[in-house]
């Protein structure tokens, strides 16, 4: 089901950037205003002057950061700051980070991959909005180009292959390491043999792919790809429209991590800790704590055994609290029209059964971060509470099994479901399309 190509893609070059540490950046969508700033006086050479050009007070239809991004592009490497693989490949890319002071690797395989042929067999688990996907089109219409990644997913329980990509690795060197910001080491390896490329692409052949990281970024490739068909366009070879680069992580792979995202309470009326635990008790058994250790151990063990459990600070209250669903089958008539896999998420239960039965806190609010905002560590979230916060829910991480379930049912998961960890690091390599446009349409005004 999945088509894998080799492609010869570009690079930035040492000799005119300089250290590639600055040159690199997070995905444009983790990027705000202070980072993308920082960015642009990292390097003249970082790549935040393509994928997240900053707008200027004078921008008109014909100079704005999407039509100053296709120019980078194109000064970049007519001046060699970017420069094309000799040839074909296929890049092994690994990353080596740490969470909680236990060490990492993650290994993955930036490849490109058809679009022709995963239409529809693509499975995803996040909504997407339409502003970001009007965004990264309007980007990739003035580039031609896959900027930076996404992150697919596939199930390989023998591991068949990383076995082959760990064995073609055994004396290779990277062909670039680089530390993100976060101090996570990104290493980039090439793979040019076509036996070992057939062999990979044999084996893609029968998996199905579910996206971790890049829902919008999947979805604009599809509209461009669509568009560009509708302009009689031709793809020249994989590198085109008909493709988009990826990197393809197995879900048995150990260094696969997801790490939950905890909610913090704020603005509610008339919000009362003590009240809304003699609420919960009566659906959730509730377990006092009076130091964190011991609530962070109990959430850990309610993630190893499967159950649900969400530790609770309330502002002045004594203590920390864990909440443990007494039965999860009241989810069933609380939620009837989703399937058993997406009644049972954490997240889930948490939204429902607690946010917005018992403190009003429904969808609407959810999305708009009326109430709530989101955190990643355990600490930040419990100091919020201590420095004025109404109140914080600890949440475990979505195991990749329940991604794959409710993904296979055609459901979205709720917002803030999963953290990959750490993100795919953009600029490692990238993508130029080859395009024929000699018996289309060469505007973007809508096709008759």
């Amino acid at each position: 089901m999945a088509k894998i190509a080799s492609f010869r893609g570009y690079r930035f070059n040492p000799n005119e950037v300089g250290d590639l540490n600055k040159v690199m950046t997070q995905p444009y969508d983790k990027i705000d205003d202070k980072l993308q700033k920082e960015y642009m006086n990292r390097s003249e050479y970082n790549l935040i002057r393509i994928i997240k050009n900053p707008p200027t007070p004078i921008d008109t239809l014909n100079d704005n950061p999407y039509t100053r991004a296709g120019q980078v592009w194109e000064k970049w490497i007519e001046e060699r700051v970017l420069t094309r693989e000799p040839g074909p490949a296929i890049f092994p890319y690994h990353q080596q980070y740490e969470v909680e002071g236990k060490t990492y690797v993650r290994k993955g395989l930036i490849t490109l991959v058809s679009l022709d042929d995963e239409q529809g067999k693509v499975r995803a688990h996040e909504q997407t909005l339409s502003g970001p996907k009007a965004d990264r089109l309007r980007l990739m219409r003035a580039t031609e180009a896959n900027d930076e990644n996404i992150f697919m997913l596939y199930d390989d329980p023998d591991q068949k292959i990383n076995a082959i990509l760990n064995n073609e690795l055994q004396m290779a060197r990277p062909i670039a390491e680089i530390t993100d910001d976060y101090g996570a080491i990104h290493r980039l390896y090439r793979i040019s043999s076509p036996g070992v490329i057939h062999d990979l692409n044999e084996l893609f052949e029968d998996k199905e792919l579910f996206i971790a990281d890049g829902h919008h970024r999947f979805e604009t490739a599809m509209n461009y790809m669509n568009e560009c068909k509708a302009r009689n366009w031709k793809p020249v070879g994989a590198e085109s429209f008909t493709h988009r680069m990826m990197t393809m992580v197995a879900m048995q792979d150990p260094g696969l991590t997801v790490l939950p995202t905890h909610r913090v309470i704020h603005s509610l009326e008339n919000f009362d800790p003590a009240k809304f635990l003699a609420k919960a008790s009566e659906q959730f058994t509730v377990t006092e704590f009076s130091d964190r250790k011991s609530l962070y151990q109990a959430l850990d063990e309610a993630y190893e055994s499967g159950k649900s459990a969400f530790g609770f600070g309330g502002a002045k209250l004594q203590g920390w609290r864990l909440l443990s669903i007494k039965d999860p089958a009241i989810m069933d008539a609380l939620v009837p029209n989703h399937s058993l896999g997406w009644r049972r998420l954490d997240v889930t239960i948490l939204h429902v059964a607690l946010l917005e039965k018992l403190l009003g806190i429904d969808a609407a609010k959810l999305a708009a971060e009326t109430n709530i905002h989101y955190v990643r560590g355990r600490d930040e979230a419990l100091d919020s509470v201590e420095s004025g916060m109404q109140a914080a829910f600890l949440v475990n991480p979505t195991r990749v099994d329940q991604v794959k379930q409710v993904a296979s049912f055609g459901e979205r998961m709720p917002q803030k479901s999963t953290d990959f960890y750490p993100k795919l690091l953009s600029g490692p390599i990238m993508m130029k399309m080859q395009i024929d446009k000699s018996m289309g349409l060469t505007h973007w005004e809508a096709p008759e």
